[in-house]
């Protein structure tokens, strides 16, 4: 059997542990910044329970809308993720009437990737439509947003976390004073996977708005094109 000097197995044994180590930690490394990404999300802040949205105009002394959260759902579509809140009952909501409340329509357009999506303070990947409803009256207000959502589009439950966004009017009737523009939409959404209720609230809320303005509107998230078109029918005559 063949002897080597101490020394030289001290050298040959540190060399072998050092290259493990240097494997196992690089190894290591890359599945914990692995996992950090894939759940950046979780991350980022502390995830709240329940829903707390607040929309505020930006002008000075603004006005404040607290949303109370009666109706939070969320529906998976082919090109983005749709949710409808209100802080009126289904009931309440059918009944119509001289309602003071809110409806919101907010759509995850896509999804931001922790590390490829740019924080830039215009990054859009939401619309938004909100209706807001005083004493029957009512003005429609549409724009966009960012938000990091936490979940995935189908479970059984889906989060949204609003950072920023944009709001004006687009549509009102006659005697609707507005208040709020420009606005912004900032807190937290938590809704629960319901198509039906979704197409019940948004073919509800269309049709009061309809009624109201006169001219056949849809509760969902405006792109610019229906954006100009509810700015034509404000300055078209009657």
């Amino acid at each position: 059997m063949k002897k080597y000097p101490r020394k030289n197995l001290e050298k040959k044994f540190g060399n072998t542990f050092r290259k493990t180590f240097e494997k196992t930690f690089a190894l290591t490394a890359t599945l914990i910044l692995a996992g950090v990404l894939q759940g950046c999300y979780s991350f980022q802040w502390p995830w709240s329970q329940g829903t707390s949205l607040v929309t505020a105009g930006l002008a000075s002394n603004p006005i404040k809308l607290p949303f109370e959260p009666k109706q939070c759902v969320y529906t998976v579509e082919p090109a983005q993720t749709t949710f409808f809140l209100s802080d009126f009952t289904p009931d309440q909501l059918a009944a119509g009437g001289d309602l003071t409340g809110q409806v919101i329509n907010i759509q995850l357009l896509w999804e931001p990737r922790p590390g490829y999506t740019p924080l830039d303070p215009t990054t859009t990947n939401v619309s938004i439509r909100l209706l807001v409803f005083s004493k029957g009256e009512v003005g429609m207000y549409g724009g966009g947003g960012f938000a990091w959502p936490r979940g995935t589009p189908g479970e059984t439950d889906m989060q949204l976390r609003m950072t920023g966004s944009n709001l004006s009017l687009i549509a009102k009737t006659k005697d609707f004073v507005d208040l709020l523009s420009p606005g912004e939409m900032l807190g937290n959404v938590d809704a629960t996977f319901n198509e039906q209720a979704a197409i019940v609230m948004r073919r509800t809320a269309s049709q009061l708005i309809t009624n109201k303005l006169g001219v056949v509107r849809w509760v969902d998230s405006a792109p610019l094109t229906d954006f100009l078109l509810a700015v034509a029918d404000e300055t078209t005559p009657r």
